[in-house]
């Protein structure tokens, strides 16, 4: 058996490059596990009849539904290299090291003493660590889930065409009168038959309207079906019906502070390359200062003269929400008695963003080729686009709990 303070030693050599603490840290994260996946295979037994086979437990870290193994020519199961322990204990959860921040320094001293009581797997790249629960992630839509969520049929570098974003959805008003419709907000489609998207939005006025449905499916205003550019056309747009609205109970009317509702449909979705379902990310640790994000709805961009017809996609930066308490702290529109810390986050504010017709459109991330919502367009500033100006925007990881508890279950 390897020496514990081999690993020790070798990060010791590898430091003589220049390496960041963290590159450090991983470095000696991967020699620790890769000598404990060594020492340590857990097996279980399998059976077949009356033929009982051991074999190591293999855990898949790509987040999908695993193909079954296939055999190799001497008719045995191919194994991955993993290693797999049962659980975690008590209000953890088994990720990849990268993706657990705040045990980076911790899994470095217990690499050094060869403890490693947090370890719950290793994959060929990295280990994986029993990283403590910051919220409860909804059990649907949940990016880390192996659901069928923030995928894009239509795939392409840069493309931003029909089928892009196919999550995003728009909130219809019926004129009572005329029996019109207009579109003065966006949604998310979170399951079949819910949509996600802000209070101020749900329970907009406008003289002689009413909140009547949510048109899915949309792409081109102007045209009805789409069609992309490559010849291929997706299915007629579809009104559907509301049959529910849940705002939270906190919300007020004129203000921003809990600007989040649900919106129930009467039928459920069919889902197309133009209507997709995209996941809920919860979690704020890698939601750094600085990550690029995504704004996706119909509206009025600052760098466009006009509203364009068709959907339109902005990256801006994450900003840190001193920014955003400046730029509004003479307004008032952050003070409240329901307010609550961490309701908001900021994102925006190098002189582009996205202004009028984008209320209630997601804020989103793509990692490992999945979209997940990190945020619903809350409010911005009057002078949109302006320098050192970001928007507001309602956090989906706060509000993750509040999503799952009011979902519907028979819709989910």
């Amino acid at each position: 058996m390897r020496n514990r303070k081999s690993c020790f030693s070798m990060m010791m050599r590898a430091n003589n490059y220049c390496w960041s603490v963290r590159s450090r840290t991983l470095f000696c994260a991967v020699l620790c596990f890769t000598w404990l996946s060594n020492a340590h295979t857990i097996e279980e037994s399998e059976t077949s009849g009356s033929n009982t086979v051991a074999r190591s437990l293999p855990i898949t870290y790509d987040e999908l539904p695993s193909p079954s193994a296939e055999t190799t020519s001497a008719g045995q199961k191919q194994q991955s290299k993993a290693l797999y322990r049962v659980s975690c204990p008590g209000l953890t959860e088994c990720v990849p090291l990268a993706e657990c921040p705040e045990l980076l320094l911790e899994i470095s001293r217990q690499c050094y003493r060869g403890d490693f009581s947090l370890s719950c797997g290793m994959n060929e790249y990295e280990p994986h660590v029993c990283c403590p629960r910051v919220v409860t992630s909804p059990t649907f839509n949940d990016q880390r889930a192996p659901a069928a969520c923030g995928k894009s049929i239509v795939q392409g570098d840069f493309y931003n065409g029909l089928g892009a974003y196919p999550f995003v959805a728009r909130i219809g008003f019926k004129n009572t009168k005329t029996g019109t419709f207009i579109f003065p907000c966006s949604g998310s489609i979170i399951a079949r038959q819910i949509v996600l998207t802000s209070a101020h939005c749900a329970l907009a006025k406008a003289e002689s309207h009413r909140l009547s449905s949510v048109r899915v499916g949309d792409y081109d205003t102007r045209t009805d079906p789409d069609c992309g550019s490559t010849g291929f056309c997706a299915p007629v747009a579809i009104n559907h019906a509301v049959s529910q609205i849940i705002v939270h109970p906190d919300y007020i009317e004129g203000q921003y502070h809990h600007d989040i509702a649900l919106l129930i449909l009467r039928t459920p979705i069919n889902y197309t390359v133009a209507a997709q379902p995209i996941c809920l990310h919860a979690r704020k640790q890698d939601l750094t200062v600085g990550r690029r994000v995504q704004i996706i709805g119909w509206g009025k961009l600052s760098t466009s003269a006009a509203k364009s017809p068709e959907l339109q996609s902005l990256e801006v930066p994450l900003t840190s929400w001193d920014k955003c308490v400046r730029a509004y702290a003479s307004t008032g529109a952050l003070q409240s008695p329901q307010s609550i810390d961490g309701e908001w986050m900021c994102a925006g504010g190098e002189g582009r963003d996205a202004c009028h017709g984008f209320g209630g459109a997601p804020l989103i991330i793509r990692d490992q080729g999945r979209y997940a919502q990190i945020g619903i367009m809350s409010f911005g500033a009057e002078t949109c686009g302006a320098l050192n100006m970001p928007s507001v925007y309602t956090s989906i990881a706060h509000y993750a709990p509040w999503i799952e508890a009011n979902s519907p279950k028979v819709f989910v």
